[in-house]
């Protein structure tokens, strides 16, 4: 499964749902970040190496994959992949065997794949950046999550979610907003999707001076971007 979509939309936590509402929902769930790993860091990350395989292996270690056996892996960012992991991971979604980094033996694993990006994977593909086979793989079942932006009608629930959330996390009497935060809220376009709103909710909550947070209780940009504070006075 490819999920696609902006970053903080929420791909992690619909790969969770499908993984929860699976056939492996009792097996592990496994998420890992292919940004900002070098080859060789992620090589063993994903798939384990033995004692002695590189300076610093004091002893064997599992990878990821075999973590995650009967379970599901989640690949964040896998746009980031650098290419010579790309093939080795090739391999593995292939034959469903992984050799330890230092070991010649190979274990077989029954893995589930969500991969998620927020990259023009096509466009990748194009430019040479991403392997074309590599992503015909991947793109088993191919989801778009769209941006907040474009669900207007999630945001109130989100909202309402999140304040009850940390009111009772940060125990906060916090009911809920004024009708001009609130109108303020469905307006805005959140450039970082559902993360931003999630943050914004709980900065809100913990600074609190009353149950129901009001405009004045609103980040600052938020101000400018329906209208500024004279209109809504």
């Amino acid at each position: 499964i490819l999920l696609r979509g902006e970053s903080g939309v929420g791909k992690e936590l619909l790969a969770a749902a499908i993984h929860n509402c699976s056939p492996r929902k009792d097996a592990v769930f496994q998420p890992v970040n292919c940004a900002g790993l070098s080859d060789s860091l992620l090589e063993s990350e994903l798939f384990g190496h033995v004692k002695g395989a590189f300076t610093g292996a004091a002893s064997d270690r599992k990878g990821l994959f075999a973590v995650a056996d009967g379970g599901t892996l989640f690949m964040d960012e896998i746009g980031d992949m650098p290419m010579a992991m790309q093939a080795k991971l090739l391999r593995v979604l292939e034959n469903q065997v992984v050799t330890p980094v230092g070991s010649t033996t190979g274990t077989k694993v029954d893995v589930r794949i969500i991969s998620a990006t927020n990259q023009d994977l096509t466009a990748k593909v194009e430019t040479k950046e991403f392997r074309q086979d590599l992503y015909f793989r991947i793109r088993g079942v191919d989801v778009e999550i769209p941006p907040l932006r474009n669900r207007r009608a999630d945001i109130v629930l989100l909202l309402d979610h999140f304040v009850n959330e940390f009111a009772r996390s940060e125990d906060q009497a916090v009911r809920g907003f004024t009708p001009a935060a609130l109108r303020i809220l469905k307006s805005y376009d959140w450039p970082g999707n559902v993360r931003e709103l999630r943050n914004c909710v709980k900065t809100m909550v913990v600074l609190a001076e009353s149950e129901m947070l009001d405009v004045a209780d609103l980040p600052f940009e938020m101000h400018s971007g329906a209208g500024g504070l004279d209109e809504l006075s």
